[in-house]
């Protein structure tokens, strides 16, 4: 399925774990700051970061579903 870099920033931002900004930095060759102002908006998502953000994320349950249970 194809999403556009701000869909899978959403996605992503709905799921995302402590430790999830570190990986993605490794994934990309992005540091950790850089990833970092995308998740907060200050920086464009580019289309690297995004997948990776979708890939580490597409398995999990929202945060919001997980403090129901």
């Amino acid at each position: 399925m194809l999403f556009r870099s701000t869909a899978k920033l959403a996605f992503y931002n709905a799921r995302k774990r402590s430790g999830d900004t570190q990986r993605i930095a490794d994934m990309t060759g992005y540091s950790t700051s850089h990833i970092t102002n995308i998740t907060n908006g200050a920086r464009s998502v580019n289309e690297d970061v995004a997948d990776a953000m979708y890939s580490i994320s597409r398995r999990r349950q929202k945060n919001s579903e997980r403090e129901m249970a």
